[in-house]
């Protein structure tokens, strides 16, 4: 967003109490933040519910990205197999009888 745009979406407090709170509202869409100003300082951004989605998984993906970056730098050399995690063998693709598969 670009700093002209920028200028577009800022949005005094004030606004809110005299009835521009619906308008301020609408003007909220997807990528375009509304900046909500309390003494000519940014106090809080309203984001649409897509992007407040995308942005929460992408918090909780670059977490888990985190947790297995550590994993890794502190593995000893041994993994589990899949029968180690649960219990059974994994499926063998080369054992199955797919000639008879039907896909629609």
């Amino acid at each position: 967003m670009d700093s002209v745009s920028l200028l577009d979406h800022l949005i005094p407090v004030s606004e809110f109490n005299h009835g521009g709170a619906s308008k301020a509202f609408n003007s909220v869409s997807d990528g375009n933040p509304l900046i909500v100003l309390k003494n000519n300082k940014p106090s809080v951004v309203i984001i649409s519910p897509n992007d407040y989605r995308k942005l929460t998984e992408a918090q909780e993906d670059f977490a888990l990205y985190l947790e297995a970056k550590e994993r890794i730098a502190n593995a000893n050399g041994e993994y589990l197999t899949h029968e180690d995690v649960f219990g059974e063998p994994a499926f063998n693709y080369s054992d199955a009888d797919l000639a008879d598969v039907e896909i629609d």
